[in-house]
């Protein structure tokens, strides 16, 4: 299935990682980070800069030229994309940050309101049950929700989407599920999906880099949570994930 890459420096007794060690390995992270972030991205907007000039002249409209110039934008573009993921999930292991009380129901109405032209393309439904107050970053839960519901519009059926968002208490969690009607998975590949990188189809079939879900359960797991899905191949998934419960008075 591919190269499994994954950027975890925890210390154990075996290794005997020193924190220095450590600290100098967040701080190559990081500078990965910037590199793509800043140096990369730089080169990429020259070539779409470059892209957009060449196709103001009318002599390169050819098919063969102008074919030419439609790969380099998607390439650019797709390229674009990738960076920007592996920016996010460095920043993930590497920024420390502060949890608050968050309403998910306000969070959920977010992330549909920036996916309205995804939801009106398919004609898709979404639909949520009274969801629960949680403690968490706001930004990496929004991340979480966007991503998931996207994946839920994207990885559809024949028929229009049909998704829906509900949450229950489970101990000092709250054990969230987001239901869809879409393609569904193998079995077998219910573990794969979440490693970085994996990817279940081809980007022609369905445009994306295998970057996502494994985001999603490093988003998940940093809140002291754990992500799985439940799914029939032509029926529909359901991904589970657990967030803490808000704190009394928080």
């Amino acid at each position: 299935m591919g190269t499994t890459m994954t950027f975890s420096f925890a210390c154990d007794q075996n290794r005997n990682v020193s924190a220095e060690t450590v600290e100098r390995l967040y701080d190559e992270l990081e500078l990965v980070g910037y590199v793509l972030s800043h140096d990369l991205k730089a080169s990429l907007r020259a070539i779409q800069s470059c892209y957009e000039e060449l196709n103001k002249h009318p002599a390169l409209t050819s098919d063969v030229t102008g074919n030419s110039l439609q790969t380099l934008n998607e390439e650019s573009e797709r390229l674009k994309a990738l960076m920007q993921g592996i920016v996010d999930y460095i920043r993930l292991e590497t920024f420390a940050t502060t949890h608050t009380s968050l309403d998910s129901n306000e969070i959920v109405r977010t992330v549909i309101t920036t996916l309205d032209h995804e939801i009106k393309e398919t004609g898709a439904v979404i639909t949520c049950d009274i969801l629960p107050q949680i403690m968490g970053h706001r930004g990496r839960i929004t991340h979480l929700f966007a991503h998931l519901l996207n994946n839920a519009l994207k990885f559809r059926g024949e028929q229009p989407p049909v998704i829906h968002v509900s949450a229950h208490r489970a101990d000092a969690m709250w054990e969230f599920c987001i239901e869809d009607n879409g393609i569904g998975i193998n079995e077998e590949q219910f573990d794969i999906i979440f490693r970085l990188f994996q990817r279940l189809h081809t980007a022609k079939a369905y445009p994306g880099h295998g970057i996502g879900l494994s985001l999603s359960r490093k988003i998940v797991e940093a809140h002291g949570g754990k992500i799985w899905v439940e799914s029939i191949l032509g029926k529909g998934s359901r991904f589970y994930f657990t967030l803490p419960t808000a704190k009394q008075g928080g």
